[in-house]
């Protein structure tokens, strides 16, 4: 912050200064300046701080033989660390108010710092801006000293004349009663009227040329604004215009940083702020040599009025030099003596008018409510405290029902294991009662029973260790391939780029320059700030590196990064019908086997058959079938032909089996004709029955010629291999039943640990608090 000087030769008071909270940039200064290192060393020492345990504990054992007056790096860093951690200085939201804060476990000691640092503030302002004024009465003092001198040794010069002439004088009373010396003769009151013009014109002479040797010295728009006397004689238009040229100056060098970190030096907009720069240069110079020359030609008009002043004093006194020269010349070091008192006066009452009005001018702050000592405490939040424990509870219990899901073998005795978790739980619950627990920084007692986080042991299948099922794709998984587009961004074209191609191009750093374009017959395209480039026969990842390569020999980026995506390549597709994911017309691009194509199309569909037919853009009525061989044994067929521009290929419908009730994933799945399906593959599929399902009890449903038929399978014997797997066939019914037993049981063990193990908890904290 800039402190300004009270300092103002002129008699008139000075336009009250403008608010320093007028802008948000000026909050921000202060805000920062609260938050700076000297105001908080000033607040630590002043309070001593770092003998209040309030602030810091152990300081005197971490840093023995501490001085405050010479203080280690190291002690003083950790003191300011900690100040600065604890301090909380905000804005206000649309408001001119800053908030100031402080975070402590003395609620005294907070209100102390709060107000010890605003006094801090105030002082540091009020030293900031006497210093200014002394600054700038430095020059005045000399300027004093220097007529000081002078006008001793007129008034020296001027008794030895009167001695020396023998001048007498006649005292006349003025209409305010003060007595005044005259001389009688009117040669001599001439004389004496030009003696005190030129007096007063010595005075302003002097004044214009300290005013103009300040303004060459720089800045003259500062030495007209403080100077209301030139500002009614020249006007404040130019000082007014140089801060404005000064402003944009500013805000174009802001925005030529920021450009010149990414752009080159040939960029449009970095080249018109370097002549807009430029040109505002060029203004301010030249307004600071107008204001210069103004205050000069002050200067020389004051110094030609003395000096015709001077003239017309020595022509009436050639004059009257006939008739009273030594009156004349009596009177004339009388008044010059006068008038060196009276300019010496003015400057020393000016001076001591600036120390007294910067003493004892107010803060540009108020303080709207003085720091309080808080009635209640910050930390720790009770009701926080215990919505947490209530939240962690409810997951402790959520996660020793699942743990003894997940231990509970398949069609074993989940009695025993549940108990055995019940007596470790109640255990280890009697175990936290006995001791006082220390709470921790989760929010829960150390003491209290936690279930282990063990890897989950579960008898469902993991889709992702699932054995590969050719026309099985999941759902979610074809629908994510499905959303991604038609082609994945990133993948490179298998031929080069080609007339007629349409392109996709966009630079990261600019975002004006994205261009959707087309090829022309030349090989050429038009991009924006590098012209005509001539792409043909370039891959993607090549066309790049051409525009980042014009970019730079441009001069327009420093660092560029060009995407170009080939979003639409002529006469150069493949069409994927049938049963697959997402049906369409796909780009022929450098993986262009049959498998690729099925691929692009996000997959096979669930229902897809392994019968393809292939459709050649030259003969469009003739099918060729091609079979998928989803195991690679058929080494002697090709199952995934090369394919040619133009060609369609026709994925054929499966059959499907359906798994319904108690199973873990239950739906249609594909029947493979060609490998066929059995009971317990099926069940794979649908990935196993349920802890609380009849496995014993499950039913074949059949479609005959006759009509339906129900057939019950025991899929226990079946899975151990007790009793033979049986097939099924196209628009089958698997029903696996749930058994009505198994679900009571395991819902009343559930709700017995979660009620054990919300006791446990409610236990251990009861007892925490006692302790």
């Amino acid at each position: 912050m800039q402190q300004g000087s009270t300092l103002n030769l002129d008699a008139t008071e000075s336009p009250a200064a403008l608010s320093i909270l007028s802008t948000p940039l000026q909050l921000e200064t202060i805000v920062n300046v609260l938050r700076s290192e000297r105001l908080a060393w000033q607040v630590i020492t002043g309070l001593r701080l770092y003998e209040s345990p309030g602030f810091v504990r152990g300081f005197a054992g971490r840093f023995p033989g501490f001085d405050a007056g010479k203080p280690s790096a190291e002690a003083q860093g950790y003191l300011l660390e900690r100040f600065e951690k604890r301090l909380h200085v905000r804005i206000v939201p649309r408001t001119l108010l800053i908030e100031i804060r402080f975070r402590s476990r003395d609620a005294a000691l907070s209100a102390k710092v709060v107000n010890q640092l605003i006094a801090s503030y105030k002082a540091s302002e009020s030293q900031g801006r006497a210093d200014a004024t002394a600054e700038a009465s430095v020059w005045l003092r000399g300027q004093l000293q220097r007529l000081t001198a002078e006008v001793e040794l007129k008034e020296k010069r001027l008794g030895e004349f009167e001695r020396k002439h023998g001048l007498m004088s006649a005292e006349q009373q003025t209409p305010g009663g003060q007595p005044v010396e005259t001389l009688r003769d009117p040669v001599q009151m001439q004389v004496d009227e030009t003696g005190r013009l030129l007096a007063a014109a010595s005075g302003d002479r002097i004044l214009r040329e300290s005013l103009y040797r300040e303004a060459q010295a720089g800045n003259p728009e500062q030495v007209l604004a403080t100077n209301p006397e030139m500002q009614a004689e020249m006007g404040p238009g130019g000082a007014a215009l140089v801060q404005q040229l000064r402003a944009r100056a500013s805000e174009a060098g802001v925005e030529l940083a920021q450009l010149k970190a990414e752009h080159g030096p040939n960029f449009p907009r970095v080249v018109e702020l370097q002549r807009a720069l430029a040109e505002i240069d060029q203004q301010v110079k030249a307004e600071d040599l107008n204001l210069t020359e103004a205050f000069r030609r002050t200067w020389k008009a004051a110094a030609d009025r003395e000096d015709l002043l001077r003239r017309q004093l020595d022509a009436r006194m050639e004059d009257g030099l006939r008739q009273n020269d030594a009156a004349m010349q009596y009177g004339v070091m009388r008044e010059e003596v006068a008038a060196g008192r009276a300019l010496c006066s003015r400057l020393r009452q000016k001076i001591e008018e600036a120390g007294l009005t910067d003493g004892v001018h107010g803060s540009s702050i108020s303080v709207v409510d003085p720091a309080r000592e808080p009635f209640k405490p910050v930390a720790p939040d009770l009701p926080l405290y215990l919505g947490i424990t209530v939240f962690s509870s409810l997951w402790l219990a959520l996660g020793g029902a699942l743990l003894l899901e997940a231990l509970r073998p398949v069609g074993g005795r989940p009695k025993a294991v549940a108990a055995g978790l019940v007596i470790a739980l109640v255990a280890l619950g009697s175990e936290a009662r006995g001791q006082a627990p220390t709470p921790s920084t989760s929010g829960l007692p150390t003491g209290v029973v936690r279930v282990p986080v063990d890897p989950p042991v579960s008898h469902a299948p993991n889709p992702k260790e699932a054995p590969p099922i050719w026309n099985s794709a999941a759902p979610a998984q074809g629908q994510a391939l499905a959303d991604s587009g038609t082609r994945i961004a990133g993948m490179a074209m298998a031929l080069p780029i080609a007339a007629g191609d349409f392109l996709d191009v966009s630079e990261f750093h600019t975002p004006e320059f994205h261009a959707a374009v087309r090829v022309a017959a030349d090989g050429t395209v038009g991009l924006p700030l590098v012209g005509q480039l001539k792409l043909t026969g370039l891959s993607e990842q090549e066309a790049s590196r051409a525009i980042e390569k014009a970019f730079v020999d441009e001069g327009m980026l420093l660092h560029p990064r060009v995407a170009v995506l080939v979003t639409n390549a002529v006469g150069q597709d493949v069409s994927v019908l049938g049963e697959v994911a997402r049906p369409g017309v796909y780009p022929y691009t450098v993986h262009h086997r049959m498998l690729d194509l099925i691929s692009s199309a996000s997959g096979l569909s669930p229902n897809a058959g392994r019968l393809v037919s292939v459709f050649h853009r030259d003969d469009p009525h003739t099918a060729h079938p091609v079979v998928l061989d989803p195991s690679g044994t058929g080494g002697k067929v090709d199952h995934n032909p090369e394919l040619a521009p133009g060609d369609t290929i026709l994925i054929s419908r499966a059959g499907l089996v359906y798994v319904i009730g108690d199973v873990v994933r239950p739906g249609g799945f594909a029947v493979d004709p060609v490998q066929g399906l059995t009971v317990v593959q099926a069940l794979s599929l649908a990935w196993g029955s349920t802890p609380n399902s009849a496995a014993s009890k499950a039913i074949l449903i059949r479609d005959q010629p006759g009509g339906r038929t129900l057939t019950t399978l025991n899929l226990k014997r079946m899975i151990r291999g007790q009793d033979p797997d049986q097939p099924v066939r196209d628009r089958d019914i698997l029903f696996v039943p749930d058994s009505a037993t198994k679900t009571l049981m395991n819902k009343t063990l559930e709700s017995a640990i979660q009620s054990a193990i919300g006791v446990t908890i409610y236990a251990g904290l009861v007892y925490s608090q006692r302790f």
